[in-house]
C-alpha cells in the first residue's frame, strides 16, 4: 500500500490519461503556482493600424488595450471516498469466492481504483468549469463543508470567476428561429458571428455543437446540398484523438471562412444526483484552440511533521484512521481556467428567443468602461455592511447597487463578502 503524498502523485500522473475536450483543446494547462493564489493575465486584441510619421519624429507610442493581471484565490475541487474494514472483508467485485485474498491485498487495488474514480471526477469538474465559462462568461463555485449540504444544494460559500464587466458581451442572437431558418440564412448566421470576431481582432476556427443543433444541420437535406456533400472537407482531426462524447463534422467554408464543426454530447452527473449535460442544449460555440490556459495554486495540508504544500495539478492523499477504523483517498485540485481575451469568442442558443436586429449584428457592444452606481442609490461603507445582522438587508441592498443572483441559503457573512467585493471592484472604492 502506498501512502507517500509523493509517491501518491507520481503514481496518479502514470494513469490513462483522460481526455478533456473544451479543456485541453481551449484551456490547455499553464503554470503551477506555489501559492495560495494564481496569476492570470489577459490581453484584450485590437486592430489598430500603424501611424504615419514625419521622418524627424522617433515614433508614436500606441496605447495598451484592455491588458489585465489578477491574482485570484483558486477554489478547492476535494473529493474523497472511504475504504472501511467491512469493505474489505468482503470479495471485490468479479472476485472468486475461493480466491483466498485477504483485506490487505483488496486494499491495495480499491485504493488505486477510488483514486482514478476521484481522478475522473475531478477531470469532469475542470471541463464542466470551461464550459461554464465559454456559455455565461463567468464560473460559479460553490463551496461545501460537508456532502449533505452539496446535495441539497445550501449552506455553500459561494466563490465565482467573472469576465466581464458590465454584461457578457459574447452572447449572439439570431434575428429569426433557428429551425425556420433556411440553409442559406443559417450559413449567413454563421458568417455574421464570424465576421464579428474578426472584427474584435480573432479569427474563430472551431463550431462546436451541441447535439441537438448538429442533428438538426446534418441531417438537413438543403444544407448538405449547399455545400456538396462530397465536397466537404473532412480535414485532419483524427477521431481515435477525440474523447467520448465528442465527433467531428468535417470543415467548412463559409464565405472564405474556413471552420471546423464539432458535435459535444456529454454528460455528467451533478452533486444533487441529477444528470446534466456539459454543453446546454440548442448551444452553437464559435471558439479557436489555446484561446485561453488553466493554471493552478498549491494545495497545502497537514501529514505527519507539520503542514506541507505541493505545487501540481492534481495531488492525491491517503490518510488512515485507527480511531475509527477507517481510511480516506482524497484528490485535491486548484484550478482556475480563463481566456487570453474577454472578448475572443461568440456564443448562441438556438432555442432563445429570436432578437430582431436593428443594426449591423457586428455592432455587438464590447463596452469595457466604468459603470457609475445608480442614481438614487447611496452607496453604503464597508462599516455599514459589516453592521447588517440580516441576509434579506444585504440581499436588498446588493440588488440596488446591481448585484443579482444572491439568496438566502448562503450565510451572512459571504452575501457581506460578495457585496464589499463586487461594490469595490465595480465602482472603485
Amino acid at each position: 500500500m502506498v501512502t507517500e503524498t509523493y509517491k501518491l502523485i507520481n503514481a496518479i500522473k502514470k494513469m490513462y490519461p483522460v481526455v478533456q475536450f473544451f479543456k485541453n483543446r481551449y484551456f490547455p494547462d499553464g503554470k503551477v503556482y506555489y501559492s495560495e493564489k494564481a496569476l492570470i493575465e489577459t490581453k484584450k486584441k485590437g486592430r489598430v493600424i500603424a501611424p504615419f510619421v514625419v521622418p524627424v519624429v522617433g515614433g508614436i507610442a500606441i496605447t495598451s488595450e484592455g491588458y489585465r493581471a489578477m491574482e485570484i484565490d483558486a477554489p478547492y475541487i476535494a473529493p474523497k471516498k472511504i475504504i472501511t474494514a467491512e469493505e474489505l472483508e468482503k470479495k471485490a467485485f468479479g472476485e472468486s469466492p475461493e480466491s483466498g485474498r485477504t483485506p490487505a491485498q483488496r486494499e491495495n487495488e480499491l485504493e488505486a481504483e477510488y483514486m482514478d474514480d476521484l481522478r475522473k471526477s475531478v477531470f469532469r469538474r475542470h471541463e464542466q468549469m470551461c464550459t461554464e465559462l465559454l456559455t455565461t462568461g463567468k464560473i460559479l463555485m460553490k463551496h461545501y463543508s460537508n456532502g449533505d449540504d452539496a446535495a441539497k444544494g445550501i449552506n455553500y460559500s459561494l466563490k465565482y470567476l467573472q469576465f466581464f464587466e458590465n454584461e457578457f458581451g459574447n452572447k449572439y442572437n439570431f434575428e429569426k428561429r433557428f429551425g425556420d431558418m433556411s440553409a442559406s440564412e443559417k450559413i449567413l448566421e454563421f458568417y455574421k458571428m464570424a465576421a464579428i470576431l474578426r472584427k474584435r481582432g480573432t479569427r474563430a476556427t472551431d463550431i462546436v455543437m451541441a447535439h441537438d443543433v448538429s442533428r438538426i444541420l446534418m441531417t438537413n437535406k438543403d444544407f448538405l446540398e449547399f455545400y456538396d456533400l462530397a465536397k466537404v472537407d473532412f480535414g485532419d482531426i483524427k477521431q481515435s484523438e477525440l474523447p467520448e462524447g465528442v465527433a467531428c463534422n468535417g470543415r467548412i467554408n463559409i464565405n472564405g471562412v474556413v471552420m471546423t464543426m464539432f458535435t459535444y454530447d456529454e454528460y455528467y452527473e451533478d452533486l444533487d444526483g441529477q444528470e446534466k449535460a456539459m454543453l446546454p442544449a440548442g448551444t452553437i460555440a464559435f471558439l479557436q484552440p489555446k484561446m485561453g490556459e488553466t493554471v493552478y495554486a498549491q494545495v497545502t495540508f497537514y501529514s505527519k511533521g507539520g503542514f506541507k504544500s505541493y505545487a501540481e495539478k492534481i495531488v492525491p492523499r491517503f490518510v488512515g484512521s485507527e480511531r475509527d477504523n477507517a481510511a480516506e483517498v482524497q484528490v485535491f485540485s486548484r484550478p482556475v481556467p480563463y481566456p487570453y481575451d474577454w472578448d475572443s469568442w461568440l456564443i448562441a442558443n438556438i432555442n432563445d428567443e429570436p432578437v430582431p436586429q436593428t443594426d449591423s449584428p457586428e455592432s455587438i457592444s464590447t463596452h469595457t468602461g466604468q459603470t457609475e452606481p445608480l442614481a438614487e442609490t447611496e452607496l453604503k461603507a464597508e462599516d455599514e455592511i459589516n453592521a447588517m445582522t440580516k441576509k434579506a438587508d444585504v440581499i436588498a441592498y446588493a440588488e440596488s447597487i446591481g448585484l443579482n443572483g444572491l439568496d438566502t441559503e448562503q450565510k451572512l457573512d459571504d452575501l457581506k463578502a460578495q457585496v464589499l467585493n463586487y461594490q469595490g471592484e465595480k465602482y472603485d472604492l
